[in-house]
């Protein structure tokens, strides 16, 4: 039985291709601007940069207008 070029290769193409489970989060991007860019691209993990819903990615990020931001830890 011949293995096909497909099965073949599938494991080394899945070691090679980013993981679509592996969501991002606010603090994978500098600035609000880019988030925003990220998510209206619909690019994985996209959803889960608008916390509150209003349709913008990580307003706490340098660059948004967020109202409801995480304290920052006391020094």
């Amino acid at each position: 039985m011949k293995k096909s070029y497909l099965s073949a290769l599938l494991p080394a193409l899945l070691l090679l291709t980013p993981s679509v489970a592996m969501a991002k989060s606010c603090k994978d991007f500098p600035t609000h601007q880019v988030a925003q860019k990220y998510f209206q691209a619909k690019k994985p993990g996209w959803k889960q940069l608008d916390r509150d819903g209003d349709g913008r990615a990580c307003d706490c990020n340098p660059g948004g207008q967020g109202k409801k931001c995480p304290k920052k830890g006391k020094k």
